[in-house]
């Protein structure tokens, strides 16, 4: 019996180790990125505002259905890779992250590698890390069917 309930106390503590380590601000930008490149429907919008605070989740609440999606469903973005650069704890409760984001976005004809680089203020909130500013430093366009002149 003892033995028993020394797996399953193992086990447990195992589980919620592997919870904590999940909610790193990392893996919570890298969920907002999935999950905004990945919109289907209105619905997704609630998954998105459940990673955001502050201004930042005030701006995407206000959009209409319409406008969120247009911005997240009718736009032809292809996610292509998230970079972590820097990650420098402010606090327990703040971090700022530097990403690198490269997508694909247009038709075929017009189709255009778009990079961009951002700085986003994590904090720690309701037992959970929440996106509470993003800022960018930096975008590249480079557009991958035209032709340019010398």
């Amino acid at each position: 019996m003892q033995h028993k309930l020394g797996l399953v106390l193992i086990l447990l503590v195992a589980g919620c180790t592997a919870k904590v380590e999940d909610q790193t601000p990392a893996k919570t930008l890298e969920s907002y990125i999935q999950a905004s490149f990945n919109v289907k429907e209105v619905q997704d919008k609630a998954k998105m505002e459940n990673l955001l605070t502050g201004d930042t989740k005030q701006r995407l609440s206000v959009w209409s259905d319409e406008q969120f999606l247009k911005a997240f469903v009718e736009t032809k973005k292809k996610f292509g890779t998230l970079k972590i650069l820097e990650s420098k704890k402010v606090s327990d409760q703040e971090t700022l992250l530097t990403y690198e984001l490269s997508f694909r976005e247009g038709e075929k004809d017009k189709l255009a590698q778009i990079t961009q680089r951002k700085l986003c203020t994590m904090v720690f909130l309701d037992g959970g890390w929440k996106i509470k500013e993003v800022r960018s430093q930096r975008e590249s366009i480079e557009y991958l069917s035209e032709l340019s002149l010398p």
